[in-house]
């Protein structure tokens, strides 16, 4: 139980951490750059090929010195990732490589070991239960920590409100010391062996191609940062980033916590293809008339069905799979492929990114469609994935 505690506080921290490296991130590159598309692009492609180049060195130090290991050095080095934030201040945009690099590193020895932890301390039997509480964790932070951010940013500035993020990153620290290790793998790490295995296994493969698919849409991904510039073309400042962002996933919450009242033991395919029709849906209407109000409309059913249901059935369908499936010696591989098909549909959606800011910002309407596109085909293959609740 001690476990489960740790990982929860962790990742309150962590989510605390990615608001702040997310979409306060994009918006300080909007308000400051002359080109911030491109360097927005940059920076994101920078940092997401390094989490698929640190993606073997982190499995391979992962089943060699241990889960906890891994999983301080990534904490450490997220701290070290804000701590530069910090430092650099004005001269971000002009060094922003440290901090994609420190970024990327971080993330790669963070979330391997992470997914680890989440997988074994949990039963699929309790996993709806569990994954339940993550996202009221997850929203909670939502809800409040933008508006807090967005003010103090106003007030004051990034570097004052880097400082204050540093508190969660020593948290994180403090906190992974209570974690229990996992026991440690006497094998030899064999990613390329265990992805030839898994692609002629269906449920397997599908779920490569559902993480490719989120990796450029709702996990991190350039649909997320897209929709931060339209916010910030539209509405001008980090507080009203704030205010709108701590609004929507107060109305997920909502959502979520009717929808898992209701969802356990029947069939969710349906639901899962609805949300990402209606999805795909509001952004034709937000596309024929741009404006605040669609907008905020199409934010609206984005928290709702994107970032809300699909994304919470999409964390059940993932860790069932790798609890019910994959055998315990390849749940490192299976974190790590799952990592690299992620990492690369992020590395991809950045690269469309910055060819829209090559060739004008008239482009960007046309990727939100393509990436809204992309939602309806990650809820198809997503509805093909077994709950695995044994």
């Amino acid at each position: 139980m001690k476990n489960d505690r740790m990982v929860m506080i962790i990742f309150a921290c962590m989510k605390i951490i990615n608001v702040f490296l997310g979409p306060f991130l994009v918006a300080y590159f909007i308000t400051t750059s002359t080109k911030s598309i491109i360097d927005v692009s940059c920076f994101n492609i920078l940092n997401y090929l390094c989490l698929c180049l640190f993606g073997m060195l982190a499995g391979y130090v992962t089943e060699k010195r241990g889960t906890l290991l891994t999983f301080r050095l990534g904490i450490f080095v997220r701290f070290l990732c804000v701590l530069a934030i910090m430092f650099l201040g004005d001269n971000l945009v002009s060094y922003y490589w440290i901090v994609s690099f420190t970024y990327g590193f971080s993330s790669m020895f963070f979330y391997l070991p992470f997914n680890l932890y989440h997988t074994d301390c949990v039963q699929n039997s309790e996993r709806s239960n569990f994954e339940f509480k993550m996202n009221v964790i997850k929203n909670f932070v939502s809800v409040f920590i933008p508006i807090i951010l967005g003010t103090v940013i106003s007030v004051t500035n990034y570097q004052l409100t880097a400082l204050i993020i540093l508190v969660f990153s020593v948290i994180q620290i403090i906190a992974s010391f209570y974690l229990k290790p996992l026991p440690k793998s006497d094998k030899v790490y064999d990613i390329s062996g265990y992805l030839k295995k898994a692609f002629k296994n269906k449920q397997e493969r599908e779920m490569f191609y559902v993480e490719f698919l989120n990796g450029l849409t709702l996990s991190d991904g350039v649909l997320g940062t897209v929709i931060t510039i339209l916010i910030m073309f539209s509405f001008k400042s980090e507080f009203n980033l704030g205010i709108i962002n701590s609004v929507l996933a107060l109305l997920s919450l909502i959502v979520l916590y009717i929808y898992s009242k209701h969802y356990k033991g029947k069939d969710d395919r349906n639901i899962i293809l609805f949300s990402g029709i209606v999805i795909f849906l509001v952004v034709i209407l937000l596309i024929i008339n741009i404006s605040k109000p669609t907008i905020i409309l199409y934010n609206v059913i984005y928290g709702i069905f994107g970032t809300g249901i699909l994304t919470f059935i999409y964390g059940l369908r993932l860790f069932n799979l790798a609890k019910k499936k994959v055998t315990n010696k390849e749940k490192t591989e299976y974190w790590g492929a799952r990592e690299l098909f992620l990492n690369l549909g992020r590395v991809s959606g950045y690269i469309l990114l910055l060819l829209v800011g090559l060739n004008g910002i008239n482009y960007l309407i046309y990727l939100l469609i393509f990436l809204n596109f992309l939602v309806l085909l990650f809820a198809i293959f997503l509805s093909d994935i077994d709950k695995n609740e044994y």
